[in-house]
């Protein structure tokens, strides 16, 4: 990353001289991660190593780079993140001069300090009208919304601050099923691993899905994940469940979604009332049983329609869904696209 006591990006000059003529020059794109005091590393490397292989990708000779990523704190210098790595970082540049096309927004401990930094707040606040995008990694969503930049806008955030996050920020529209939420100009990710996600829909959308695929497939990213995939796949939640009888109900729920398995059959199963199993699910996994089952087979149904050439009607009673419509309408809500497309998109990769 850049960095330095002040940092004053500016785009590259529209025509270069190469071999005695001139040709349109390559524009950089400028990214600012804003970072601070015990900042989660994670929220910052992530994004800058796709913006990393972005230009590896897209180099080329006498050329510049097609990202220049810059780590931004308050006052500049050394800061100290939350696993005790140090980073090195450029101060705020004056809002009359910053020229960043994108700005994001890390996350972690020190985020609810950040949100109350006057300094970063007011910078925000002056520098977002003249920047393309602006974005958040995880928590680092406190920090827009203290700064009111997500008042009246869908946005998410790690779905373990939903709740809190929710009580303190009731002017945003907070859906922390979503992976990524876009509203208008800004991006919000919910999770820290969610800042590569966020990071590959950027450069998707500046060079095109081929580009955002081949750099996923580096950083051994499954896929790209699609803006409104829940931030938590079933069996990943299952995975962390440690109270026997949830292992058991969701190892239930698993064996048996072709059979179109029902909260009740699993409440039965694990010798436990709906409304006891309601409740473990919620305090344990955050959703209630319905959810849990609806988002096995939802990610069933991905598995086999990017795996398999298996009719959308197939698949869908595979996944213990009553017919296409059906799963195509789970899709819509808990994706933003039909299964049809995602199969596209699979193909594509």
């Amino acid at each position: 990353m850049a960095s330095g006591k002040n940092s004053s990006p500016r785009s590259a000059s529209s025509r270069t001289e190469t071999a005695g003529r001139s040709r349109p020059a390559v524009a950089t794109r400028h990214v600012g991660i804003v970072v601070f005091g015990d900042v989660l590393l994670l929220d910052v490397t992530g994004p800058a190593d796709v913006f990393s292989r972005a230009n590896h990708h897209l180099r080329r000779p006498d050329e510049p780079d097609r990202y220049r990523v810059t780590a931004l704190s308050s006052f500049g210098g050394e800061i100290v993140s939350s696993s005790s790595l140090r980073l090195q970082t450029s101060s705020l540049p004056p809002p009359e001069i910053c020229a960043f096309d994108t700005l994001i927004v890390a996350g972690g401990p020190g985020v609810m300090s950040a949100s109350h930094d006057l300094q970063l707040r007011n910078w925000l606040l002056a520098v977002a009208p003249r920047t393309q995008r602006i974005g958040s990694v995880c928590t680092g969503a406190y920090v827009l919304a203290e700064a009111g930049l997500l008042d009246g806008k869908a946005a998410t955030t790690h779905w373990a601050h939903a709740e809190r996050f929710a009580a303190r920020y009731p002017s945003v529209r907070l859906n922390t099923d979503a992976l990524i939420a876009r509203s208008e100009k800004i991006f919000t990710s919910g999770g820290a691993t969610a800042g590569i996600d966020l990071a590959l829909s950027l450069v998707d959308e500046d060079f095109g899905r081929d580009l955002a695929l081949a750099i996923a497939r580096e950083l051994v990213v499954f896929r790209v994940r699609a803006p409104g995939q829940g931030q938590q796949s079933a069996a990943l939640i299952a995975y962390g469940g440690s109270a026997d009888r949830l292992s058991r109900a969701t190892a239930y729920i698993l064996d048996r979604l072709e059979s179109g398995v029902t909260v009740e059959q699993v409440a039965d199963h694990v010798c436990l009332s709906v409304r006891q199993l309601s409740r473990s699910f919620k305090e344990v996994f955050g959703l209630p049983p319905q959810r849990y089952i609806r988002a096995a087979q939802i990610d069933l149904a991905r598995e086999l329609l990017s795996g398999t050439q298996q009719s959308l009607d197939k698949v869908a009673l595979r996944c213990g869904f009553s017919g296409r419509q059906q799963m195509t309408r789970a899709f819509e809500r808990q994706l933003g696209t039909t299964p049809m497309a995602f199969r596209n998109a699979a193909d594509a990769e």
